[in-house]
């Protein structure tokens, strides 16, 4: 809720109406660990202009360039993940499909070709 721009705004109703879920916030030391963990590091990296300028004509004002950008590479390294596990799992289901494709299939003895 915007109350910036509400003249009358009644903070206490507000309160009343939607007040705050004390189990839901993280406090201790776990949290903060939590919070650690989960948090950006800032770095220096140099990217062609016209990369960060693609970024910047489709980044919106709830999402910015930078995160577009932090998202891009985490879609690519999960990419990555995903064709070396095929590249590694692929080999091995084929030759079980093959076997039990072999293993079904009627004798071609009588058959003529």
């Amino acid at each position: 809720m915007n109350t910036i721009n509400e003249e009358e705004f009644d903070y206490q109703n507000f309160m009343k109406e939607g007040s705050i879920d004390h189990s839901k916030i993280n406090t201790g030391p776990m949290a903060h660990q939590n919070r650690r963990k989960s948090a950006k590091n800032k770095i220096t990296i140099r990217i062609d202009e016209e990369i960060i300028e693609q970024f910047k004509k489709i980044a919106s004002e709830e999402r910015g360039y930078q995160s577009l950008i932090n998202l891009a590479l985490r879609e690519w390294l999960t990419a990555q993940s995903v064709k070396e596990l095929l590249r590694e799992e692929l080999p091995e289901m084929l030759n079980k499909a093959v076997s039990t494709i072999q293993s079904t299939a009627l004798p071609s003895e009588g058959l003529e070709r």
